[in-house]
């Protein structure tokens, strides 16, 4: 019987595991997750007859940029560590229904986060959910040169710049969450006999 592959590029389950978890640990180690460059906070100041104000906290911006480059491959599609191909390959591979039932409660808390997440952000009375405005921080305003994904961020008045960024911030910190969860899955299953 040959060597069963599940990826675009060629992986076996056991390797994209293999490969899923060493990029986790890589993302592990960035600066901005070691030195807690995450405490993001987003502060609204509403005074009577006054102007609204707002200040926010978030990540050093060198830092963050730098767990990107990492961080974007999990939730690229035409990645082979992608959370969702990932997260397939494994429900299928792994031997444990107590393990399945807890990835099927994580990817449940995953999905809402990516539609609804902490704050609901409306533009022009459409909803952008999470995983929408993580896509066009990442490829309009981070990485690649997509003028409309890039145009639609420019097209919001501050405020909105302001609120877009940090749903994107918490999205960003969600998904990070979830690709931990799935790599600590890996490692304690392939502990514990239950995945090749």
């Amino acid at each position: 019987m040959g060597r069963r592959t599940i990826t675009r590029d060629g992986l076996s389950p056991s390797e994209l595991f293999d490969v899923f978890v060493k990029r986790a640990e890589e993302l592990r180690r960035e600066p901005a997750v070691q030195e807690g460059h995450f405490n993001i906070e987003l502060s609204l100041k509403f005074e009577a007859g006054g102007p609204l104000g707002a200040t926010s906290r978030e990540p050093n911006e060198a830092l963050f940029r730098s767990f990107l480059l990492t961080f974007r491959k999990f939730v690229s599609d035409n990645e082979s560590v992608y959370v969702d191909r990932v997260y397939n390959v494994l429900y299928q591979e792994i031997r444990s229904d107590r393990l399945r039932d807890q990835m099927a409660d994580a990817r449940r808390e995953w999905r809402a986060a990516c539609k609804v997440g902490g704050m609901r952000l409306v533009d022009n009375g459409r909803p952008m959910e999470p995983a929408h405005v993580m896509d066009l921080w990442l490829n309009g305003g981070y990485f690649h040169n997509d003028r409309r994904k890039e145009k639609a961020l420019e097209q919001l008045d501050p405020l909105g710049t302001l609120f877009s960024r940090h749903v994107f911030l918490n999205h960003v910190i969600d998904a990070t969450k979830y690709v931990f969860f799935l790599a600590q899955v890996i490692v304690v299953a392939r502990r514990q006999g239950l995945l090749d």
